[in-house]
């Protein structure tokens, strides 16, 4: 077993350095950097560039895409950041930062020659110097430029030159990927965390359905403790946060932006973000994002066709792709799963009177709030009954839940049951029930489409208790 292994680990170290020395060999014939240029030495830091960052007036850079400047200013904390030169595109700060960092501070890890012009055959385009240059501007009339060549053979940096040293150096592999950054990799596409119990505000918009729309209320009793409050479709009901958080953002949470499709595109209609399908507003104390769904497309991703989508920021240009699948959370979403499922719940110290007018008569409810106390004495068309039974009908009312939901529409005929409920504070509230089935009443809520459904059982039996108690006096 012991040979077996030492065979096995024998293998793969001949392979790992046979696949080295072809590596290099390829990379030599390829760039034809003379043998005695590769790096061989120990590292060696030389600080290239060295100093402070308030002195910079701008930082341009030269590729063979064009020149670019960034402009450093200072934020609302007091500290230095950095901007793309004529547009007002949102940056990733620390990415723009790194990019122009080596405007003031950038040091070799390995120095190749001291002096090249002592090596009169040595051909800088050997060694890729046609990609980046960076040139510093100072607060002082100076500036300095630093010439940034192709990777070393291992690929663990990349050669550079600065404006006024004769050496050849190399910078780590890091150092020369800022230098690389483009636009498309600094624009800022960070999104909030998506986290239930700190959402501030939500509106989810998609074409052909209503929308869903709720924020964060202060609790009308308890102070210090906030609800989520429907604002749409169902005013003023509360809204449960593990319920959105189960339906919705569990499966939303991994949505991120895959990549950059246009800067700054003069027309959205090949993205169909021109009339977005749908949208989304998140707000929360940590982060927000207003985020706009288009066009749904497919590419072969390891050979397997995989759904994107087009998506962007509402006040920002860019068009962005993103994978599909986390978005589907965002569409269909059936609010009915997360929303407190009653049809009217509401406290009964804040309710006058009840009337109930049905097929078979009318049935007139006083609560008689008992002054300086939370008692009630309650009576039905005039006669007074007790006050914890009354209670237990109260609650059957008041409970009566949303057990389905079905195509809305406006009834054209009477309703079975009106039921008005009269408030000291507030206006009244209207509850008409309409036959659906044997099984479900179809209920409108002051008069409003119908969109959902209770059981007629569950109406019935707050009819019984009611009728069931017995009359005091």
């Amino acid at each position: 077993m012991k040979k077996e292994i030492k065979g096995i680990i024998s293998l793969a170290v001949a392979v790992v350095v046979v696949a080295a020395m072809v590596g290099l060999l390829f990379w030599q014939r390829n760039r034809e950097v003379p043998e005695e240029y590769v790096p061989v030495a120990p590292p060696q830091v030389v600080r290239l560039v060295e100093r402070r960052e308030d002195e910079i007036v701008k930082v341009v850079f030269q590729d063979e895409d064009g020149t670019r400047t960034l402009l450093p200013f200072i934020d609302e904390d007091g500290r230095t950041q950095w901007m793309w030169e004529g547009v007002e595109y949102v940056l990733h700060l620390p990415y723009a930062r790194n990019k122009a960092r080596a405007g003031f501070s950038i040091f070799s890890s390995q120095v190749i020659h001291e002096n090249v012009r002592e090596v009169p055959d040595l051909r800088l385009e050997d060694f890729g110097f046609s990609q980046v240059i960076m040139t510093a501007h100072y607060d002082d009339g100076t500036s300095l430029s630093l010439y940034m060549g192709g990777p070393t053979p291992d690929f663990s940096g990349y050669f550079v030159m600065v404006e006024g040293d004769p050496g050849l150096y190399v910078i780590t592999r890091a150092n020369g990927d800022r230098l690389l950054l483009g636009l498309d990799d600094l624009l800022c596409r960070m999104l909030p965390i998506w986290d239930a119990e700190t959402i501030d505000y939500v509106l989810i918009n998609e074409q052909g359905r209503d929308p869903i729309e709720f924020i964060r209320v202060d609790h009308e009793e308890i102070e210090g403790m906030t609800l989520l409050r429907m604002l749409y479709p169902m005013p003023d009901r509360d809204v449960h946060a593990s319920g959105f958080e189960f339906h919705v953002l569990e499966d939303f949470s991994s949505f991120m932006f895959s990549g950059v499709v246009s800067v700054h595109p003069t027309d959205l209609r090949p993205y169909g973000l021109d009339d977005p399908g749908l949208e989304f507003i998140y707000e929360a104390f940590h982060g927000q994002a207003h985020l706009l769904f288009g066009d749904v497309f497919f590419r072969d991703v390891n050979g397997e066709e995989t759904a994107f989508i087009y998506v962007k920021f509402a006040d920002r240009p860019h068009v962005f792709e993103a994978l599909y699948e986390p978005v589907r959370a965002l569409q269909d979403v059936n609010f009915l799963r997360f929303v407190e499922r009653f049809i009217y719940l509401v406290n009964i110290q804040s309710v006058e009177r009840i009337n109930i007018v049905s097929q078979d008569g009318e049935i007139e409810i006083y609560i008689n709030q008992v002054e300086d106390s939370n008692d009630i004495a309650p009576t039905v068309n005039g006669e007074a009954i007790a006050d914890q039974p009354f209670r237990v009908a109260y609650r059957l009312l008041v409970g009566l839940g949303i057990d389905g939901e079905i195509e809305p529409f406006t009834p054209r005929t009477a309703p079975v049951h009106t039921v008005t409920y009269t408030h000291f504070e507030y206006d009244d509230v209207e509850l008409r029930f309409y036959v659906y089935d044997e099984n479900f009443f179809a209920v409108s809520v002051d008069g409003e489409e119908i969109w959902f459904v209770t059981s007629r059982l569950s109406f019935d039996r707050f009819l019984a208790h009611l009728a069931g108690i017995q009359r005091i006096g």
